[in-house]
């Protein structure tokens, strides 16, 4: 069929295997045989050396269960010899010593009489953390949960009650048959509770409408508190947070005795509370508990307090709960602002500061500890508005906030400048690869051309003697002979255009999108290095590619390809003035496991020492309007230090050649760019 391309079936199994993110191995009688790219990755090894291993040199000493690993090993195979395929965790060993947790598949492969193993060999390590992680995270939510100083319960996105502990279910008496089995749906633990007579605070509602107020609370998305009127006459405190991705946090507090102690303050201290409130400074009084005794309406002023918030008991957590949930500490953990704030309250130690409220006013903070017989009591603290005080200190950071703010937009409009300036050079650099690519190919596709033309004169002939019957044997014999070398020529030219044609369009490609992708970095480099060879010979440079084809990169090939087009445009431009001999040499070679350098070597005048601290600054060049832009190098650090996640250093000594070394990772660590 034309244009069908017939794939046989040991090529596709081969690329299979080739392409496969788990390890594979074949053994047999006890010797590996046969490996994919993914084994060698995985232990460390060269196929040479996997091949002349056994499954012991991979294992650590001793198993999960303490047996050895080799009586362990012959266990398994043994059973899979047996036709009875194993799967099982192994405490496996890479070549540089460290061990890791796999899950190993062995299964029998029969073929044309020998018998031979295939082992299947998966990385869980990272699996197991996290399961680890979790299990963990489990027992500490369940001692969480058990010494929480109130009930608590988790409900999820199906409003199903997961989570739970044992006090809520007491302080709230709870039907325990609801909470055996499957967790419980919300609605079905509302709906018990209704048939008893309970939600009290919803007593002129139908059951139905208390239902419906229940469920709507936990369906909503934003935090709730209130207070369930319990048929016992106790008051519960009920305060619930909403969970990404749906569901709540609840919590459950007995308030019933801080109400009537709330209640019996209130009658004491209403004339206290009349004296107070004419005090021009705001006031409040805390006892050694950290509970609320006395305080003013400056204080509700200066704080901003809701009147309905405050009472006298209330727990300074709880006013530093309020002040955290909207925001006046500022980003972060809300339970990580308070707790901080909380300790150092504890420590009932003097203090003095400002602080500047939403509505602008300036107040002096002032706090001392109350003592009584050598014992602490409690703690004052006084708030003075000092507004006026701070006007021309406010006046300052005005002026210093819009000096700023001048300086951001002139480095604004700057950056954008240099961005368009960037993509210019890039652009540029494109151009000039065209055109050297277009140049590159006339030699080939000339030399094709003039050689087909040859052939098809000498076919002519060949025919007019065949038409005239003069043919000979030697006629025939010098045809085919010249016929077969043009043949060589033609298919040689065409084969050099269609590779330079193949490397320009991965190299355009790869520019053009700045897309990720796993790539081979030798190909990359032979790829760029092909399309720039036209500007290369012209300078008369040569250049050589020193780099281990093993190298894999998941990174951005695209800017990558930039990086050595301007590192070669520069050594073209700067490195070779006076010479004839240029040389510049392009190697690799890895750092550990997950790293890799990549030298760009010249043999060039070298850069003075004052100039070296400035090769990378945007617009520095020596060659300002004869062909440099400074932009060229700049880009070359942005990339590598940014979205290729390195580092580059340079090493030159005038007269003695010119060194740029880059680190970059084997994985990018920065998200794709489109």
């Amino acid at each position: 069929m034309p244009g069908k391309i017939e794939v046989s079936r040991v090529a596709l199994y081969r690329a299979m295997v080739e392409q496969a993110l788990d390890a594979l191995l074949v053994l047999e009688d006890g010797i590996f045989i046969d490996c994919n790219p993914s084994a060698e990755k995985m232990f460390g090894l060269s196929r040479e050396q996997l091949l002349a291993s056994a499954p012991v040199h991979l294992s650590a000493p001793f198993q999960f269960d303490g047996q050895d690993s080799l009586t362990a090993a012959n266990s398994y195979i043994e059973l899979t010899k047996a036709g009875q395929p194993q799967r099982f965790e192994w405490a496996s060993r890479r070549a540089d010593g460290s061990l890791f947790i796999s899950e190993v598949a062995l299964s029998l492969l029969e073929d044309g009489g020998r018998l031979c193993i295939i082992a299947v060999v998966r990385d869980i390590s990272e699996r197991k953390q996290v399961e680890l992680a979790a299990r963990k995270k489990n027992e500490k939510l369940r001692v969480l949960l058990e010494n929480f100083p109130g009930g608590v319960s988790l409900i999820d996105e199906n409003l199903r009650v997961v989570a739970w502990n044992s006090e809520l279910l007491r302080m709230l008496d709870l039907p325990p048959a609801l909470f055996q089995g499957l967790p419980p749906l919300a609605r079905a633990v509302f709906e018990a509770n209704i048939k008893r007579g309970e939600y009290g605070e919803f007593s002129s509602a139908s059951e139905e409408e208390k239902l419906a107020k229940l469920m709507a609370i936990i369906q909503s998305d934003t935090p709730y508190t209130y207070e369930r009127l319990r048929s016992d006459g106790s008051i519960i405190e009920v305060r619930g947070v909403p969970v990404e991705g749906g569901g709540f946090v609840t919590t459950c507090m007995d308030v019933t005795a801080k109400r009537r102690i709330e209640i019996e303050f209130r009658k004491q201290s209403l004339f206290l509370k009349a004296v107070l409130a004419h005090m021009p400074q705001g006031l409040s009084v805390f006892d050694d508990q950290l509970k609320l005794y006395l305080w003013n309406q400056g204080f509700l002023d200066v704080l901003g307090y809701q009147a309905d918030t405050i009472y006298q008991g209330v727990p300074f957590e709880d006013l530093l709960r309020i002040m955290a949930e909207r925001g006046e500490y500022g980003e972060g953990d809300i339970e990580e602002l308070i707790s901080t704030r909380l300790k150092l309250a504890r420590q009932f130690q003097a203090h003095e500061f400002e602080r500047t409220r939403p509505n602008a006013h300036t107040h002096l903070v002032q706090g001392k500890p109350i003592h009584e017989n050598g014992k602490l009591q409690g703690f004052v603290t006084t708030y003075t508005d000092i507004t006026e005080l701070k006007k021309v200190q406010t006046a300052f950071s005005k002026a210093n906030a819009l000096l700023e703010q001048s300086i951001v937009e002139r480095t604004t409009e700057l950056r954008h400048t240099q961005d368009d300036l960037m993509r210019s050079e890039k652009l540029a650099a494109l151009g000039s690869l065209v055109a050297g690519v277009a140049h590159e190919l006339n030699t080939p596709i000339g030399n094709s051309l003039l050689t087909a033309g040859t052939l098809h004169a000498k076919t002519q002939e060949f025919a007019q003697k065949v038409v005239d019957g003069n043919i000979r044997r030697s006629d025939l014999t010098a045809y085919l002979q010249a016929a077969q070398h043009a043949s060589e020529l033609i298919e040689h030219g065409l084969n050099n255009a269609a590779d330079l044609v193949a490397s320009f369009k991965q190299v355009a490609v790869d520019q053009a999108s700045s897309k990720r992708r796993r790539f081979h970095l030798g190909k990359v480099c032979h790829d760029v290095i092909a399309t720039m060879m036209a500007k290369i010979r012209q300078a008369g440079l040569q250049i050589s590619l020193d780099i281990p084809v093993q190298i894999e990169l998941d990174s951005f090939p695209g800017p990558l390809d930039q990086v050595i087009c301007n590192l070669v445009d520069n050594a073209i431009l700067h490195a070779f003035e006076g010479q004839s001999d240029g040389q510049i040499c392009i190697r690799a070679i890895m750092q550990g496991q997950d790293k890799v350098e990549l030298r760009f070597d010249d043999n060039g005048v070298g850069i003075p020492s004052e100039n070296l601290v400035r090769v990378f600054d945007p617009f520095f060049t020596t060659k300002l309007g004869q062909g440099g832009t400074g932009l060229g190098m700049n880009i070359v650090y942005n990339i590598v230090t940014s979205l290729l996640g390195g580092d580059i250093r340079i090493e030159s000594e005038e007269g003695a050649g010119t060194s740029f070394i880059i680190q970059i990772p084997l994985v990018a660590t920065v998200v794709d760019t489109e």
